[in-house]
């Protein structure tokens, strides 16, 4: 299926059942979680002309005439939070008669700090062709699991509540779409429509009560393809393996359903796609081989990008290596290791019965006979010592009891692991821990890991190796973003293997901006033109973090710039009026201006903004695709 689409203008009215804005204590009121929940809706629309090549989804087993698909994707979450798994009951799309279809099938729980780096589909449903004005979204947060991370990086369980300080129940959110951009079904016409419900506009962490507060307010924007630049995840059971066409169907089973009807995919792999297969790693086509050996209806998990014939798989989980194939599973980080008892922070269990609960802290223990793997990694080189502090890790293995994790005739899969870092040397690279994993440092005991004591692992200078790979112009002082392998228990230094490294600086993704004024800003920009916005901060409260990390500004910022992304960036900005329960959103950073324009011209004050991009700290600029901004009427003491 070909992923271009016709352009898509993009204007919207929102009407949310739960608006909450609370105040918080000033020092900590723009520690903000960013969290993103992206639909991406392949639909068969039309009007928008047809597309080559293989489909992304499959009819189950065709599509009948007179209907369409809608393959519907989950994403993003940030460092602050340790756990936020919230169920989602219901996503519908509606008619301008009234009539509804609903397009997941089961009620599905979603802990989005799994979907940092990844998005993850959650039905290809199937759905009766004609015009669509409206979806509506509901989250049920009476059982939600929600944990932040304290000052020292130890999970706390958090309430979540409104405006009112009142616990969140059921939260349905409704996006009203204008005639323009209604959504049209057809058979075999392929388009892409995502909606992304922006959480960072409106999730708030206290840290300063006991226990912390969440205070929620959804936003919801629109987008009209899937997003190539992140990797996008399908899990499921095996239909069927094409080996001439290199393709494989699964029945799709998202996050931890074992059953269900949520539609078929079908991906497609190559020479470079890593496979493990039963325990056993393959890459290109003796994977394929080993994939077409395996009954119907065998656990899959595959993971790629999206390209132009749809995905293309990086990884794929077959069989026994699939963490909810049978028996119990445990996922965390390794804080602390001794001997052969790990220590896993931020631990998930997954029982054989297909129960799951998080339990913060728990002790693994392997032995002699554990079996340890890594993508991409010949297991003649993987031992039980290849397990490090700071390592992220799946493991297989049995419950003991509430604290303990049996793996001592069990797995142990190592996988890819993250770091945000400032350089302080850059060859040989050694850096300063600002994030492992998402954690930090303060969290992990480096105890062991050195050759001598002296050698331990260090955060304040944390070495890397990255053998061949160029590092360009980074600097010391530099931020950084690293990927890779935890270096071998009692072997640092080197600390970590790099498998890429990335200049924060220079990542178009990078940044985020928070900005807010106390009772609203009446003249909050200095110049407005079409491609640019000058911000007048010297009243704001200003946050600027890249990947997490609070940009060191020794003197106060009283000016930067919004810029226009280029003619090709996939962008949407929000603009909302407080008190109303209408969102408007823009395709285009001129009509985003007009907009804020017209706000201002109807005596309207700017409250908060918040964008996401790439930061050039020479120019003061932040290159923007992605941003909001509320709005409120002022009141007499205001003016």
């Amino acid at each position: 299926m070909s992923i271009n689409t016709c352009p898509i203008r993009v204007s919207a009215a929102t009407r949310l059942t739960q608006v909450p804005v609370r105040n918080r204590n000033k020092s900590e009121w723009w520690s903000v979680f960013l969290a993103t929940i992206l639909f991406s809706l392949i639909l068969f629309t039309q009007g928008c002309g047809g597309g080559g090549g293989s489909s992304v989804a499959q009819p189950d087993p065709v599509t009948p005439v007179g209907e369409g698909q809608i393959s519907i994707v989950f994403t993003d979450a940030e460092e602050d939070f340790v756990t936020y798994a919230v169920d989602v009951t219901s996503l519908l799309l509606e008619k301008s008669n009234g009539v509804t279809v609903e397009t997941i099938p089961l009620s599905t729980r979603i802990d989005f700090t799994e979907l940092t780096d990844v998005s993850e589909f959650l039905t290809i449903a199937t759905v009766p062709e004609g015009i669509y004005e409206s979806a509506v979204l509901t989250m049920d947060f009476t059982t939600a699991d929600i944990v932040v991370q304290d000052a020292d990086g130890n999970g706390v369980n958090a309430d979540v509540v409104d405006e009112d300080g009142n616990p969140i129940g059921v939260l349905q959110v409704r996006l009203s779409l204008t005639t323009s951009d209604v959504i049209r079904i057809s058979p075999n016409v392929p388009a892409a429509f995502s909606l992304d419900f922006d959480l960072d506009a409106s999730n708030e962490i206290d840290l300063t009560t006991t226990p912390p507060v969440v205070t929620v307010q959804p936003f919801l924007l629109a987008t009209p393809e899937l997003d190539r630049d992140r990797e996008h995840r399908v899990r499921g059971v095996l239909a069927s393996v094409d080996e001439i066409d290199s393709t494989v169907t699964l029945k799709v089973r998202p996050f931890r359903h074992r059953d269900g009807d949520f539609g078929r995919f079908t991906f497609s792999v190559d020479e470079d796609t890593q496979y493990e297969v039963d325990g056993s790693g393959y890459t290109g086509s003796p994977g394929l081989s080993a994939m077409g050996m395996l009954a119907e209806n065998t656990p899959v998990i595959t993971q790629g990008q999206i390209t132009d014939s749809g995905l293309l798989a990086k990884t794929v989980l077959a069989g026994s290596s699939v963490p909810w194939s049978n028996g119990d599973v445990i996922r965390g980080i390794v804080t602390a290791r001794s001997g052969d008892v790990l220590i896993l922070q931020g631990a998930r269990v997954e029982f054989s019965d297909g129960r799951d609960v998080f339990r913060g802290s728990h002790s693994v223990i392997v032995g002699e006979n554990t079996t340890v793997s890594a993508l991409g990694v010949d297991t003649a080189d993987l031992n039980l010592d290849s397990i490090s502090v700071g390592q992220r890790v799946i493991v297989f293995g049995e419950v003991l009891d509430d604290e303990t994790f049996d793996a001592s005739e069990g797995r142990v899969r190592m996988t890819m692991n993250q770091l945000t870092a400032q350089v302080v040397e850059a060859d040989p690279l050694a850096v300063d821990l600002f994030y492992l994993n998402g954690r930090r440092p303060q969290l992990f005991d480096f105890s062991g890991t050195g050759v001598t004591a002296a050698e331990d692992a260090d955060p304040d200078y944390y070495q890397i190796d990255t053998s061949t790979l160029g590092l360009g112009g980074i600097e010391n002082g530099d931020l950084v973003r690293v990927y890779g392998l935890i270096n071998d228990f009692g072997m640092a230094a080197p600390d970590y293997n790099a498998r890429t490294v990335v200049d924060v600086e220079t990542d178009a993704r990078a940044a985020s901006l928070h900005v807010g004024w106390e009772g609203g800003a009446a003249m909050p920009f200095t110049t407005l033109s079409s491609d640019r916005i000058d911000l007048d901060l010297s009243e704001a409260r200003v946050v600027l973090k890249l990947r997490g990390v609070s940009i060191d500004i020794h003197n106060p910022i009283e000016m930067l710039a919004l810029v226009a992304p280029g003619p090709d960036s996939r962008s949407v900005y929000a603009v909302k009026v407080r008190g109303t329960d209408e969102i408007r959103l823009f395709r285009s950073f001129a009509d985003l201006v007009d907009e804020l324009n017209a706000q201002l011209d109807a005596g309207n004050w700017l409250h908060r903004i918040g964008a996401h991009g790439g930061y050039n700290s020479t120019t003061g600029e932040l290159t923007t695709g992605r941003a909001s901004f509320e709005f409120g009427v002022p009141t007499a003491t205001d003016s």
